[in-house]
């Protein structure tokens, strides 16, 4: 038992050597630095912008529960997908900026009709649409 462990040791300190070099190379040399300290000090703030009110977005979450309102979950859900799969290949096919602009609204239309099953469903909120 008393061999294995100095191995161990050299082995550990070997890996440990190897990731602050990868870390170094990968996140702090003089071109990532100024990105990683601006992905850090976002990260931090993060917290402090509270951005979790749906009140927030005005009409436009009054046109998402009015339309949930009408259509049970599973079927808003399955329609969400499909007009998310719509607009994806139509993005990919399209050569004029207006066609793209289109078919970004319906990907926006589609992770809208998403959001509130998943929201209910699976993140079990239930004040979502009141």
């Amino acid at each position: 038992m008393k061999k294995y462990l100095p191995e161990f040791l050299a082995t550990a300190r070997a890996r440990a050597r190897a990731l602050s070099r990868f870390i170094w190379t990968r996140f702090l040399t003089r071109r990532e630095l100024r990105s990683t300290v601006v992905a850090a000090s976002l990260t931090a703030m993060a917290p402090f912008a509270s951005a979790t009110d749906l009140t927030d977005l005005g009409s436009a979450t009054d046109v998402i529960c009015l339309i949930s309102a009408y259509i049970s979950g599973p079927w808003l859900y399955g329609i969400g997908i499909v007009l998310i799969i719509v607009g994806a290949v139509a993005i990919g096919n399209s050569e004029s900026t207006i066609g793209k602009i289109i078919s970004t609204v319906f990907v926006g239309l589609g992770l809208a009709a998403c959001a509130i099953p998943i929201v209910k469903n699976h993140l079990h909120v239930t004040y979502t649409c009141t």
